[in-house]
């Protein structure tokens, strides 16, 4: 799946159990109509099992440079036997050391969702706002975004629908990078997909520009027959 909205990433698994069982995934990049460069990075790893997508903070030569970090890092960690949280962790420390090399003020930092898969088991981690839907004939998001209007959804000061235009709706209150040490834990969920289902990662690229109701519809289109 392609998306050219605002610099979107789209990596795409889905899975059928059949006589023979079938498994695909589709990974792209775009940096958008607004910008000339593009601050995200992905990872498509089908022989380690490992997918991310990661939404780089800071500008031209900083953004950029700490997604493709976090890809390096999380697939360089996993491939060691690290657990995919621990991994995300070792990504944060290797941003934080390329700003102290550069010996500037950069705010270098990124936002990541990683997933794991291992037969019909899945295991999600994120940082951030980037995020991770299920489709197993309706669309349900897995991650809770770690941002302030997410906060302000949470606490019933503001409804989902007030925080899609809200003003404050780019601010993220946990990143991979910019600061010393991750003052929350990574995000984590797990489960077992369903026969025929499929999962989404991508970026505030996507989910900026595109509703869950037009997604929902995309994913529909190219679901895998359940039997």
């Amino acid at each position: 799946m392609v998306y050219n909205a605002r610099r979107p990433i789209i990596t795409a698994f889905a899975q059928n159990n059949m006589a023979l069982r079938m498994r695909s995934y589709s990974a792209d990049t775009h940096p958008g109509l607004v910008r000339q460069h593009n601050e995200d990075c992905y990872l498509a790893n089908e022989e380690l099992g490992l997918w991310l997508v990661a939404d780089g903070i800071g500008g031209h030569e900083s953004g950029e440079v700490a997604s493709a970090i976090v890809c390096q890092e999380v697939e360089s960690a996993v491939c060691d036997g690290v657990s995919l949280t621990e991994a995300i962790g070792i990504a944060h420390n290797a941003i934080l050391e390329e700003i102290a090399a550069r010996g500037n003020d950069s705010n270098m930092g990124s936002t990541v969702v990683a997933l794991r898969l291992r037969g019909d088991d899945y295991e999600i981690a994120w940082v951030g706002d980037s995020r991770a839907y299920l489709w197993d004939g309706e669309l349900r998001q897995l991650t809770a975004d770690h941002s302030y209007v997410a906060e302000l959804v949470e606490r019933g000061v503001i409804s989902p629908e007030e925080a899609e235009t809200h003003p404050e709706r780019h601010i993220i209150t946990r990143s991979l990078g910019v600061a010393q040490g991750l003052q929350s834990p990574v995000g984590h969920c797990s489960g077992a997909l369903p026969t025929g289902a499929q999962l989404l990662l991508c970026s505030d690229g996507l989910t900026d520009e595109v509703p869950d109701s037009s997604i929902a519809l995309t994913m529909r289109r190219h679901a895998l027959p359940s039997e």
